[in-house]
């Protein structure tokens, strides 16, 4: 027996099936009975493939259970559900995301109009033009003060030193 509690996997190939073809033909019409078993034999040479196929993708598990077709099957099911999860956490991280992106872009926009209407005010003062100047520095952004963190699911999310509903990790919004 293998690994599974099923036989294991015989080499695949067309001689095979062409052999087992020529013997159904050969058969009487009225020998469905080996017509049957090759049938079944070929069902089950596929069967034990794909689940060979399945136990090489599904992670090996760690516990001392026997390895049966059973358990592979239900460790199948449980890493199906555990990488959807992944995909609508990844999913719900992506929407934030562009949802915060979106807002910075905004509010960029905002400082950029803020500025143009300082400078046309203050066309005519030296004292403004240096004040103009000190203010593009405050506009800039600092990106460097911004920390990744690794969560717990493995998504990255970004955090800046104000507690920001839309930049932290802790207010789980959609």
């Amino acid at each position: 027996e293998a690994e599974h509690g099923y036989a294991s996997v015989h080499p695949f190939s067309k001689t095979t099936e062409k052999r087992s073809k020529s013997k159904i033909r050969k058969g009487s019409a009225g020998n469905s009975r080996s017509v049957h078993n090759e049938l079944e034999k070929h069902r089950r040479a596929q069967l034990r493939h794909c689940l060979e196929q399945l136990k090489k993708q599904v992670p090996l598990s760690s516990d001392t259970t026997r390895n049966t077709t059973l358990n592979l099957l239900r460790r199948a099911e449980m890493h199906i559900k555990k990488l959807q999860e992944q995909d609508e956490r990844a999913e719900v991280l992506k929407d934030r995301l562009r949802w915060e992106q979106q807002e910075l872009r905004v509010r960029l926009q905002q400082l950029q109009g803020g500025m143009e209407r300082m400078r046309n005010d203050s066309l005519g003062s030296a004292m403004s033009s240096e004040r103009s100047d000190s203010d593009r520095e405050d506009v800039e952004i600092d990106v460097e003060s911004m920390v990744w963190t690794l969560d717990s699911d493995g998504l990255g999310a970004t955090h800046t030193g104000a507690d920001h509903s839309y930049s932290t990790s802790d207010c789980a919004w959609l």
